[in-house]
């Protein structure tokens, strides 16, 4: 199965490392945000199926504003991904039902294995 991942990121080298990782892996890219206004019209454009999310987005926006949209009204779940992922902010974004955390820097095979649980998911859901 090839997912549909919508990269929300606002470090653009970083973002472009992400969408290369996701696209070596067979996945499609759907989209590339930087803040949570982008990230809502690259969602209404493309629905994904997962997001990669940072918590710390452009213009002072946050990640965690931009994982509520998407679950409460696309049902879309996602990877957070960040270098401070403490007890006290993964408390906060228990409500949003979080795929799974990944801290920076992203390693392939980390990513490759929480995409394949992804995956795994959707066919069990299907």
């Amino acid at each position: 199965m090839n997912l549909r991942v919508l990269i929300v990121e606002d470090e653009f080298l970083i973002a472009l490392d992400l969408q290369d990782q996701v696209e070596a892996l067979g996945h499609t890219v759907t989209g590339v945000a930087r803040d949570v206004e982008s990230c809502k019209r690259a969602a209404q454009e493309q629905p994904p199926d997962i997001a990669l999310m940072d918590l710390r987005l452009a213009d002072g926006t946050s990640g965690i504003d931009a994982s509520r949209w998407l679950y409460d009204v696309q049902n879309v779940r996602c990877i957070f991904i960040s270098g401070n992922l403490d007890d006290e902010t993964r408390k906060v974004l228990a409500a949003v039902e979080p795929h799974a955390f990944l801290g920076k820097p992203i390693l392939q095979h980390q990513l490759a294995q929480e995409l394949a649980k992804c995956v795994s998911e959707f066919r069990v859901s299907d």
